[in-house]
């Protein structure tokens, strides 16, 4: 068992109370809405109603707690590849679980709102013309963003100067980031304007409302993801104390920006709500038809972009050809995640020798599987020696670091690193340079030593020249 397989437990446990809390919040109504279904509003609180909701809510919880108790298993294997797939199974098999269970009781709602004859006549929708000349007006403003992107490419810029060789990938991705948080914006800026009931003026409350919400969370993900980056990059300059307080630091601001997200969102449905609360004429233009699914399907509407129907979120519209292609895209990510996670670690756990280490013309040529090679000139050498552990604070800036296995760049105590490693092979071999360090092992602790004594000839024998 290492600290790696608890965190991913943890990770799971977290995840799983996440999803049941959230998609139960879809039992609360909100705009006359309950499980997907818009029912009659003294209908919402009916027993029938009521006790629907109640055991949605229950199975979401009894999943929850079931694959908590499950999550375990990924501390069992001993093959670190045995142990991601099923990190993977008990992550997707879970998801897919919570999904089924949401669309089964938006189903039984439907069922039961025909069955009860709670029928609802079906409105025109409402085109409030000027309202929609005004529908951004409390929507922040796009220079609320210029802050973080400056952040962002002065953190590029920085991370270029230090690691030029290692910082594509962090770069890159920090860059996307903040074009996420711009998409999200853009996204609220044209959503349409909505108009839930017949009073003009609580229409207008509501949209600017919700406008000024989302905004905000489109600024607080820009400056999320500016945190995200920036932490890392401190710790990898410091080494000891600082460092260690500096990634503790970097968790807590990953885990108090998720719950300032739901907090935060929470809080703006509470707001919604109250404000609905206010009349009771409510506009139903058939939208239920389109939401089967848990997701919006609509082929006739030009939108791409939707709200969702319990107030916290965005939606996409899976009809449009566009939303297919995202969604697509998204899928292709997951995949291309899993084999990342996954065919190293195969290939590594079930070859022979998946590490390799050699010395030729001068140069020591170090690889692991799927995760390219060093090429290090013999006079670069400023010391070769054995260890038994990685000294000071460790870091991983590209690359897989998993239970057993350390491929690709990081930091160690504040040195950039490159790592070649299968933690239960040791001593590790440590090759100093200038501006970088290399560890390296076998799988046979026999071979590393063998591979120390032939560096340290070829060494000496470049010394004496």
């Amino acid at each position: 068992m290492t600290l790696v397989n608890l965190i991913l437990v943890g990770v799971l446990i977290f995840l799983f109370v996440i999803m049941a809390f959230s998609l139960g919040i879809a039992a609360t109504p909100h705009k006359n809405v309950i499980l997907e279904n818009t029912l009659p509003p003294d209908k919402l609180t009916a027993p029938e109603t009521l006790a629907l909701a109640k055991e949605y809510k229950k199975r979401l919880w009894l999943t929850a707690g079931l694959c908590t108790l499950l999550s375990p298993l990924i501390l069992l294997p001993a093959y670190e590849s045995v142990m991601m797939t099923l990190f993977w199974l008990l992550l997707l098999l879970p998801l897919a679980a919570f999904y089924g269970i949401e669309i089964l009781y938006i189903r039984k709602m439907a069922a039961l709102k025909a069955a009860m004859g709670w029928r609802l006549a079906v409105e025109p929708i409402m085109v409030d013309t000027q309202l929609t000349a005004t529908k951004n007006r409390q929507l922040l403003s796009i220079g609320w963003l210029l802050p973080p992107l400056l952040a962002t490419v002065a953190l590029v810029i920085w991370l270029m100067v230090t690691d030029p060789d290692g910082s594509l990938i962090m770069s890159v991705t920090a860059l996307c980031g903040w074009l996420l948080a711009l998409g999200c914006w853009y996204s609220v800026k044209r959503l349409p304007v909505a108009a839930p009931t017949d009073d003009s003026e609580v229409n207008r409350r509501y949209n600017d409302l919700t406008k000024n919400g989302w905004s905000k969370v489109a600024v607080a993900i820009a400056y999320g993801i500016v945190a995200l980056f920036a932490f890392p990059t401190l710790a990898m300059s410091l080494s000891g104390t600082p460092a260690k307080i500096v990634s503790f630091l970097f968790f807590l601001a990953v885990f108090g920006c998720i719950f300032w997200c739901i907090g935060f969102l929470l809080a703006l449905r509470k707001k919604q709500d109250a404000l609905l609360a206010r009349t009771e004429d409510f506009r139903y233009a058939g939208e239920d038809r389109y939401w089967r699914f848990g997701v919006y399907i609509n082929p006739n509407d030009r939108r791409l972009m939707v709200p969702d129907r319990i107030g916290l979120n965005i939606s996409m519209n899976l009809g449009r050809p566009a939303g297919k292609i995202v969604m697509s895209l998204i899928g292709l990510l997951l995949v291309g995640a899993m084999a990342m996670t996954l065919l190293p670690t195969y290939m590594m756990d079930f070859t022979k020798e998946p590490f390799t280490g050699e010395i030729k013309n001068g140069e020591i040529r170090l690889s692991a599987p799927l995760s390219g090679s060093s090429e290090i000139p013999v006079s670069q050498l400023q010391k070769v020696e054995l260890t038994e552990k990685l000294h000071g604070n460790v870091l991983r800036t590209n690359g897989y670091s998993g239970a057993y296995y350390q491929i690709g760049r990081f930091t160690v105590d504040g040195k950039q690193a490159v790592c070649y490693l299968d933690e239960r092979s040791k001593p590790f071999l440590h090759l100093v340079t200038k501006e970088r360090d290399y560890y390296f092992t076998f799988k046979d602790p026999a071979a590393t030593r063998t591979f120390f004594e032939e560096l340290r000839s070829v060494q000496i024998g470049e010394n004496k020249k």
